[in-house]
């Protein structure tokens, strides 16, 4: 059984559990309790709500719950991606949403969408070729590139008299960006087929085909070098079309609760986004792009909660400076309301800075950015409900909300 909710819907939400809002569970299982929120308990039962974790959650081995962004995909994408300091668009995003649109009603989920999207990129390697890197070879005994000396006569030294090394530069598949797409097949193969059936599945193993020259990775040495091919832009423009399937690829393997042995031993505890994590490394991508040259962030300026003391540290997500000098404290807090807790925290800030504004940035599905302003005890406390429906309009929203237009 799949279970489809967005994020913080509780269970009872769905038309198919209106009736009985209880899954056939007698408990959840430890790995997964965090990302899931248990609200009743009964005699045929457990009640959940999904939490601001967005991915996949086997609870059980017949029950799977999938929990969706409730940001549009594009803008859901383009928030994952800017967290993790990539320069991209929207418009960027569109082509690799496409891909996967006309799947979306018969698998509303975004990991089946992804999926989609991702075979249909890897279609752009059948059409226009494989990425080749330049890889050095040494062969024996056939004369072939360069002679090498040392090697030859250290082989003659050891009795292997009828022994010729010869080195030279040749194309192949084997590289790091390759090696990335094999292992995400293999892993999505190995680790959800029981979520892939008929076409899919079949078009999976086809792909995975294309690859089989290309040793699969012992483990996943590979992201550092494909993640700074991404940042960095490094591919011939030959082979752009790399980025949108290692994007992908970089997705699902970094978001993959891997218990990794080896090839043969993989076992997978769950796929999650912590959303939270996302929208503070988000907010803080838009600060340091958008804010002009007379403005500053800084982010975890630790400072003592009480004097003459270590022992306790705050610590606000972004410290904002005006030509040099401290003037906002901010936080932002994916959450689906605030608290009160929230309130108090920021407020603690701005007194330990000296500040008299805090500013608290919320997500919003409202379809527009607005602002609530409060006044405590001296302090200026500003909240922004930040639209998560149009994100690119909001970053210029947050930016004049914070440098007054």
């Amino acid at each position: 059984m799949r279970i489809d909710l967005k994020e913080w819907q509780d269970v009872g939400e769905l038309p198919e559990f209106r009736d009985n809002p209880f899954l056939p569970l007698k408990s959840i299982p430890s790995d997964i309790k965090p990302f899931i929120e248990i609200t009743d308990v009964s005699p045929s039962g457990i009640r959940i709500k999904a939490k601001n974790y967005v991915g996949i959650l086997p609870v059980s081995e017949e029950i799977i719950i999938t929990v969706n962004p409730k940001a549009p995909v594009e803008d859901f994408l383009y928030i994952l991606y800017k967290a993790q300091g990539r320069r991209v668009s929207i418009k960027d995003l569109k082509e690799i949403v496409q891909a996967g649109r006309r799947y979306a009603k018969e698998h509303p989920n975004i990991f089946h969408f992804l999926i989609y999207a991702l075979l249909v990129e890897l279609e752009k390697i059948k059409s226009f070729g494989f990425l080749k890197t330049s890889q050095y070879y040494t062969q024996n005994r056939v004369i072939k590139g360069k002679l090498l000396v040392k090697e030859t006569i250290n082989g003659w030294l050891k009795g292997n008299k009828s022994k010729v090394v010869c080195g030279n530069f040749e194309l192949s598949k084997d590289n790091p960006q390759n090696k990335a797409i094999k292992f995400t097949l293999w892993m999505l193969l190995s680790l959800y087929s029981h979520s892939l059936i008929g076409e899919i599945k079949n078009n999976f193993f086809e792909k995975y085909r294309w690859f089989e020259s290309i040793p699969l990775a012992q483990g996943i040495e590979f992201v550092d070098d494909v993640e700074e091919t991404i940042t960095y832009q490094t591919l011939p423009n030959s082979r752009s079309y790399y980025y949108d399937i290692l994007n992908l690829c970089m997705f699902f393997i970094t978001h993959s609760t891997l218990d990794y042995k080896s090839a043969k031993e993989v076992k997978v505890r769950s796929f999650v986004v912590d959303m939270n994590k996302v929208f503070e490394e988000y907010i803080y991508s838009v600060l340091r792009e958008k804010l002009n040259e007379r403005y500053q962030v800084k982010r975890y300026q630790k400072r003592p909660l009480f004097d003459n003391t270590l022992n306790y540290e705050v610590e606000p997500d972004y410290l904002i400076l005006k030509n040099g000098k401290p003037i906002i404290i901010a936080d932002a807090k994916y959450k689906s309301e605030p608290t009160n807790d929230d309130f108090y925290q920021v407020l603690v800030y701005a007194d330990r800075y000296n500040l008299t504004d805090a500013l608290l940035i919320y997500p919003s599905w409202s379809g527009e950015t607005f602002t609530e302003f409060f006044t405590f005890k001296g302090k200026q406390l500003n909240l922004i409900y930040y639209n998560m429906l149009n994100v690119e309009n909001s970053e210029m929203d947050l930016i004049t909300t914070i440098c007054g237009g």
